[in-house]
């Protein structure tokens, strides 16, 4: 794996990131934990990582909590649904198309709401 600089939270607007968050209701995209109250605990996820190809669109972040999004690490969704499948977690294909819906939705209104939160 490349040498990779960390950029903390840098690499994303502060309104898409909030945009994002909206867009998935503050909740894990995977695991369905309420993340409203967890702080730092609120993270954004590739779905595709860019050690795969992945960019930092709006249709390629997905909101997880911390424990999914290090569980899933540079996996691709295939491979870390997978795993999630071997713990007995909700069906895979539900999973799947929770996130296929996500990232189809556009990010306008959330990033209106998100400014607006902001100011």
């Amino acid at each position: 794996m490349a040498n990779r600089t960390w950029h903390g939270s840098k690499w994303i607007r502060r309104d898409k990131r909030l945009a994002i968050y909206l867009r998935d209701g503050f909740r894990c995209i995977y695991c369905r934990a309420d993340l409203t109250s967890m702080g730092e605990g609120c993270t954004l996820d590739h779905v595709t990582p860019v050690e795969l190809g992945g960019d930092n669109s709006e249709g390629n972040l997905v909101t997880a909590c911390k424990s999914c999004n290090s569980a899933k690490r540079d996996l691709p969704l295939s491979g870390f649904l997978n795993t999630v499948l071997d713990r007995g977690a909700q069906p895979v294909e539900a999973i799947r198309n929770r996130v296929r819906r996500n990232t189809r939705r556009k990010l306008d209104k959330y990033r209106q709401m998100a400014k607006e939160t902001l100011r």
